[in-house]
């Protein structure tokens, strides 16, 4: 092992150079994180089976009930801030008892998360030696499993989404286009937020697998949708949908005076932090965010303000990702889909405490880069301060984790390789995933 590697290597220090065994370090790293994940089942089928411990699962489960018994959809169910379709394809799970259900869900869950380690090694660690890559994915996985277990026992699919995101986008760098475009697109069904990665596609030129990933969702949408609800009634369903919730949740943040769902402390998205740091919406006698509040902007300053944020973080995104794609060496496309990922925390509306599993390609990549020495234990320790602060209602209120997660991706692009100093060029095409 060169003495750059063996630098490199500092998060777990005794590893073999010819990296076929792992040390007891790593070894130890790898059953706390399986213990993890086994200890998070019963909790999470307790919380099912008893709709109890703020769960979603029974309320998904319900929605696809509702559709196999009346063929429609369930007026209230909290699937409605979703693709209507989506109501259809829990019908799949719903027709098994709900504990076995709940099993399964999990079990999927488990999978989406070991999907994206497994991709974040492939594709975006390529650079580093097999001890290191393992050590790099190991590291982020230990450290992003808090929030892995809320997601989990909450029963959501963000990290499904993720997963399809993440994976589709870094195979269509690999010239994948088919497979790339249709996974991106079951990502943009699951949830709206991977149109930016659509967006990515279509500035790197890459216009098949952007195209491949809109049909797609369209595709698997009306095919779910129309066959049950029939044409008239899954169209009107897409229109409420759209109305009130796709469209209709900034819109609440922005203009609603009394107090919202989406004002809850596990909100961390830049929309309800300014809305609590800079207006006086959604307050209320004794509410954790009163104390922080810095101003009492009016409804159209706010929307000024959030859309002038919302502006800069995108130009920066923007200037990252500036290069056409057929000059990006593997690690420039690493460290763009990697910011990708996380500026999906930033342009939402919502962030629940399980959405920053979104930097887990950010902090796997830069936990693993050479240079500069200190950067791997810093953002170690960065990322468990933001955990440790979770706990605090007011580091919560002030929006923690979002500037956890801007800090990360600061770290991410400012430590990037310098393009000029490797080859560049387009990579090398993986059939392994």
């Amino acid at each position: 092992m060169t003495t750059e590697s063996s630098e490199s290597s500092r998060l777990i220090p005794s590893v073999t150079s010819a990296g076929a065994k792992q040390s007891p370090w790593e070894r130890a790293g790898w059953v706390l994180f399986a213990l993890a994940l086994l200890a998070g089942f019963p909790i999470a089928l307790y919380r099912a089976a008893n709709n109890t411990g703020g769960t979603d699962f029974p309320e998904f489960y319900a929605a696809g009930r509702y559709v196999l018994e009346h063929r429609q959809l369930e007026p209230t169910a909290f699937l409605k801030y979703y693709w209507p379709s989506l109501d259809v394809a829990w019908a799949a799970l719903a027709w098994m008892p709900l504990p076995v259900a709940a099993a399964v869900w999990y079990a999927i869950g488990c999978g989406a998360w070991l999907g994206l380690l497994r991709t974040t090694e492939r594709y975006f660690l390529s650079d580093l030696e097999q001890p290191l890559r393992r050590q790099a994915m190991l590291a982020a996985g230990l450290l992003m499993t808090p929030l892995v277990l809320d997601h989990l026992c909450l029963g959501a699919f963000h990290l499904l989404m993720v997963w399809l995101m993440v994976a589709g986008l870094a195979r269509a760098s690999r010239g994948r286009d088919w497979s790339g475009g249709a996974l991106l697109g079951l990502a943009v069904w699951i949830k709206l937020l991977p149109l930016l990665g659509v967006g990515y596609l279509v500035l790197k030129r890459k216009w098949r697998p952007a195209a491949i990933a809109v049909a797609s969702a369209v595709l698997v949408d009306v095919a779910l949708a129309v066959p049950v609800l029939g044409p008239q009634q899954a169209w009107q369903a897409h229109l409420k949908w759209w109305e009130n919730q796709a469209a209709g949740a900034s819109e609440r943040i922005l203009t609603r005076r009394d107090s919202i769902g989406e004002d809850r402390l596990t909100n961390q998205s830049p929309a309800i932090l300014i809305r609590r740091l800079l207006t006086h919406l959604g307050h209320y006698p004794g509410c954790p965010w009163e104390k922080v509040a810095l101003a009492d902007l009016s409804a159209g300053q706010f929307r000024l303000v959030y859309y002038g944020v919302l502006g800069v973080l995108g130009l920066g995104v923007l200037a990252v990702c500036r290069r056409p794609g057929r000059v990006l060496a593997e690690t420039d496309w690493a460290t763009e889909i990697a910011l990708i990922a996380l500026a999906t925390l930033w342009f939402s509306p919502v962030a629940w405490s399980y959405h920053p599993t979104s930097a887990t390609p950010a902090l796997a990549v830069v936990v693993g880069r050479k240079r500069p020495p200190w950067l791997a234990w810093t953002t170690v320790a960065l990322w468990l301060l933001a955990m440790v602060l979770m706990g605090s209602p007011l580091a919560r209120a002030v929006g923690e984790m979002f500037w956890a997660t801007l800090v990360l991706g600061v770290l991410l692009v400012a430590t990037a390789p310098d393009p000029r100093a490797g080859s560049a060029g387009p990579g090398v095409a993986d059939d392994r995933l």
